[in-house]
Parts: C-alpha cells; sequence; structure tokens
C-alpha cells in the first residue's frame, strides 16, 4: 500500500480570503446536505459544464474551505491509508516512542516495512476515540468520587 501523503497545505493570506467567500457563499446556498451542483465555466480547454458532488462530497468541501478561510493548515488522507509512527505520534498529540511503545504492548496493530512500523489511519483514529471515551469515564468517576466525599 502507498504511503499517506499527509504534508498539510498551508494557506496564504489571499488563499485564506478566497476560501472565507467561496465557504460564505455555499453556506448561504440552498445545498445544504444534498449533492451540490457546481457549475464550471468557460476556459481555453473546457467548455463549461455543471458537476454533482455528493452529499458527502459537498460537506467536506465546505468543512475544507472553513478551515482554509481559518488559515488552518489542511490534509486529505484515505482512512485506508498506512502511516509512520511519526505521524501517528502527531495524530494523537503524543511522543513517537509512546506510539510505538503502543504497538509493542499490542495496543495499536503495526506491520514493519524493512525497519520502520506502519500502522493504519483508522486503527490510529479508532485509538484516539477509545482514549478520549476512557479519559471522559475515569473523568467522570472522579468527579462521582469528589462529590461523594463533599469535596465539589
Amino acid at each position: 500500500m502507498p504511503r499517506a501523503q499527509t504534508d498539510p497545505t498551508i494557506p496564504t493570506d489571499q488563499d485564506a480570503v478566497l476560501a472565507r467567500e467561496a465557504s460564505r457563499i455555499l453556506d448561504a446556498s440552498a445545498a445544504s446536505e444534498g449533492a451540490l451542483h457546481v457549475r464550471l465555466i468557460e476556459t481555453a480547454d473546457v467548455s463549461p459544464a455543471t458537476l454533482e458532488l455528493p452529499a458527502a462530497a459537498a460537506r467536506l468541501l465546505k468543512e475544507l474551505l472553513r478551515e482554509m478561510a481559518a488559515g488552518h493548515a489542511v490534509t486529505l488522507v484515505p482512512i485506508e491509508a498506512e502511516i509512520t509512527t511519526q505521524q501517528a505520534a502527531d495524530l494523537l498529540n503524543v511522543s513517537r516512542p509512546y506510539v510505538v511503545g503502543l504497538v509493542e504492548q499490542g495496543m495499536l496493530p503495526a506491520r514493519m516495512v524493512g525497519p520502520q512500523r506502519r500502522v493504519m489511519l483508522a486503527d490510529v483514529l479508532a485509538f484516539k476515540v477509545e482514549s478520549k471515551t476512557r479519559a471522559r469515564a475515569a473523568l467522570k468517576e472522579m468527579v462521582a468520587l469528589d462529590q461523594e466525599q463533599g469535596l465539589e
């Protein structure tokens, strides 16, 4: 499987302005949840056409434009992609050695590609959701204990 391209696209100030305007127009359009119809104008090598984007693609496009409008770097990675332990660490906001430890403990599946480990992006994202769920549960338990002991 090819390595995922996870290098972010960093919008210029002009990109952010264009994205803000496009986002504003899309948000004002009637295509809030359904398919999005986009009219392409004629150029030297393309005649005018109307595209119908699926609803899921329209939602992603709107989110992409909102992030770019805010000046945030963005990237698009297929969920089936394999990533390096460093990329996984960046997504989880932890160190690479911590991710390697998760792999070695069997908490995060990986495969070896030569001397390097590769993890599935889907597995990393699932681990991130599980970790947040466990953290929230632990926090609720701590709050309950504090309330039980009158330490509110």
